[in-house]
C-alpha cells in the first residue's frame, strides 16, 4: 500500500492553507500524516495480523488569541475544509488565551532527516511473515527447555508534512521496523521468562531472526535463581535495553509546558547542577539512525541537537513554538504529536547519553563491589512519581553482583530510591550503545538503590 509523498501532502495543505482569510482565520495550520502498518504476533502456534493505512489531518485554527482544534481521518481537501470550519467554529467560542502569540515562522532547515530504508519499503508482507516463522522457529531449535514464545513483528512507512499560513510548508518520510520476543523455559519444574527486542530504521533480516534465540538465552540465565537474603544498598548495573525505563522523569521535568505551569522540579535550574559529573545527556532530533529523528518537528521548526545536562548541570529546557513564544524564544524544535488527531506540545526527539569510559556492560559489572545488575522485565517503572522522584521498580531479569563478578541470577528483585538522587549518583557511563524507541542509549552504572 502506497502513501503519499512528502510532496503531495504540501501541496494538499497549502491549497487549502492559502484559503485562511476566506475561513474567516487569522492563522491556520495544517498537521497532515500518512502511516502504513504492519503488524505481527505469533504466540506459539497462534498467528494474528494487522495492516492498514492511517492517514489524516490535524488542524489549528487561531482567531486573534483563540485556537481551534480538531482533525479529520482523510486526506480528501473537502473534508479537510470542512474540518477547517469545524475548527474555526470551535475557536470563535473559545476563550481567549493569554499565552498564545501565534504559529511559528519557517526557518530554514538543513537536517537530512532520518534513514529512509527502500528495502523496509519494498519488502512483501508474505516475506515479512516468513521472516516471523523463521525467528519462531529459530526460538524453539534454541533449547529443548522451551515451552513458549510470544513474538511480534511491526513495519511502520510513513510521511508528514506540516503547512501553515505563516509560510512554513516542510515534512519528512520515515521507516521502521521493529521485533521482540519474550520466551518461557522449563527445567525441573523451574520456570523462567527472557525478552529481547530490535528496532531499527533499515532493515536486518538476521538481528530480526535471531530476536527469539536471545530471549531464549535470557531466560536460561535465570535457572537456579535465588532471592536476597537481606536488603541491600549498593551499585546498580542498568542494562542499555533497561535504561530507557527510567528516562520519562527527565522529559517531564525539562518541559517548558511542565515548568512554566509550575509541574516541574526543574524551575529556575538553569545552570544549576542536578547531575553527577559523569552525565552529559543530549536531545538530538538530527542522529541519522535515531528511530525518532525527523528534517522538521511536528509545527516544521528544523530539528537540532540540544544539551540537557552537561557533567550534570542542567542546560536547556524543550520548547515548542506555544512555550517558547511565552518567554520570547524560538522553539528547540521539540513539537511532538502522538497522531494527527492530537495538538503539539514538547517532547524529546532522541536521547543520547555521552559515555564516560569505553567500556560496555560488563565493565561496569566489574566496577561493582556490591549490588545488582539489571538486564530486563522492568515493572512498576511508570508509576514513578516525577516530581517526588520516588520510584519501586521490580525485575525478573537481575542478577546479584559481588567483588566484580556475577553471584548468581535473582527470582526477582525489587529497587527503589529517588530519580533525582539516582542522576546525581551516575558513577560511569558505558559505550555498548543501543537503539530504542526512545533513543540511543548505553549501559549506566549507579550508585546508592536499595534491593530488596
Amino acid at each position: 500500500m502506497s502513501i503519499p509523498s512528502v510532496n503531495e501532502l504540501i501541496e494538499i495543505g497549502s491549497s487549502i492553507v492559502k484559503k485562511t482569510k476566506e475561513f474567516g482565520l487569522d492563522e491556520l495550520e495544517l498537521y497532515l500524516s500518512a502511516t502504513d502498518r504492519f503488524s505481527l504476533r505469533i504466540i506459539t502456534n497462534y498467528v494474528t495480523t494487522s495492516t492498514g493505512l492511517d492517514q489524516g489531518v490535524g488542524v489549528r485554527a487561531i482567531i486573534g488569541k483563540k485556537v481551534g482544534f480538531t482533525s479529520v481521518s482523510s486526506l480528501d481537501k473537502d473534508k479537510i475544509e470542512e474540518a477547517v470550519k469545524t475548527a474555526a467554529k470551535i475557536a470563535k467560542t473559545r476563550p481567549e488565551d493569554p499565552g498564545f502569540h501565534h504559529l511559528p515562522d519557517p526557518q530554514r532547515s538543513i537536517n537530512r532527516g532520518g534513514i529512509f530504508d527502500e528495502e523496509i519499503v519494498s519488502t512483501k508482507i508474505s516475506d515479512l511473515v516468513n521472516i516471523s516463522g523463521k525467528s519462531v522457529k529459530n526460538g524453539f531449535e534454541a533449547s529443548k527447555n522451551v515451552e513458549k514464545i510470544d513474538y511480534t513483528l511491526g513495519r511502520v512507512i510513513g510521511s508528514f508534512a506540516v503547512v501553515n499560513s505563516r509560510g512554513i510548508a516542510d515534512g519528512d518520510k520515515y521507516t521502521l521496523i521493529y521485533s521482540w520476543a519474550t520466551a518461557k523455559t522449563k527445567k525441573n519444574d523451574e520456570v523462567t521468562t527472557g525478552a529481547e527486542f530490535f528496532v531499527n530504521r533499515r532493515m536486518n533480516k538476521d538481528k530480526i531472526t535471531n530476536v527469539t534465540i536471545k530471549a531464549v538465552e535470557n531466560a536460561e540465565d535465570m535457572f537456579n535463581g535465588k532471592k536476597l537474603s537481606e536488603a541491600v544498598t549498593g551499585q546498580l548495573v542498568l542494562y542499555n535495553a533497561v535504561v530507557e525505563d527510567f528516562t520519562w522523569p527527565l522529559e517531564f521535568n525539562v518541559s517548558a509546558r511542565n515548568v512554566q505551569d509550575g509541574r516541574s522540579r526543574f524551575i529556575e535550574k538553569i545552570g544549576e547542577k542536578v547531575g553527577s559529573d559523569k552525565l552529559t545527556i543530549l536531545n538530538d532530533g538530527t542522529l541519522q539512525d535515531g528511530i525518532r529523528t525527523s528534517k522538521v518537528d511536528d509545527e516544521g521548526i528544523p530539528t537540532r541537537r540540544l544539551e540537557i545536562l552537561r557533567n550534570g548541570v542542567l542546560q536547556s529546557y524543550i520548547y515548542d513554538s506555544y512555550t517558547a513564544h511565552k518567554e520570547g524564544r524560538t522553539s528547540t524544535g521539540n513539537a511532538s504529536r502522538r497522531s494527527f488527531e492530537t495538538p503539539p506540545a514538547p517532547s524529546f526527539n532522541n536521547i543520547y547519553v555521552a559515555n564516560t569510559f569505553g567500556g560496555d556492560v560488563n565493565d561496569l559489572i566489574r566496577e561493582v563491589d556490591k549490588g545488582v545488575f539489571i538486564k530486563g522485565f522492568t515493572m512498576g517503572s511508570h508509576l514513578t512519581d516525577p516530581l517526588k522522584g520516588t520510584f519501586s521498580i521490580t525485575s525478573l531479569n537481575a542478577f546479584y553482583v559481588e567483588g566484580g563478578d556475577i553471584k548468581y541470577p535473582l527470582k526477582s528483585v525489587s529497587a527503589s530510591g529517588n530519580f533525582f538522587e539516582l542522576i546525581k549518583n551516575v558513577i560511569k557511563v558505558a559505550s555498548d550503545y543501543r537503539l530504542t524507541f526512545s533513543g540511543k542509549i548505553p549501559s549506566i552504572l549507579f550508585d546508592g538503590v536499595t534491593f530488596i
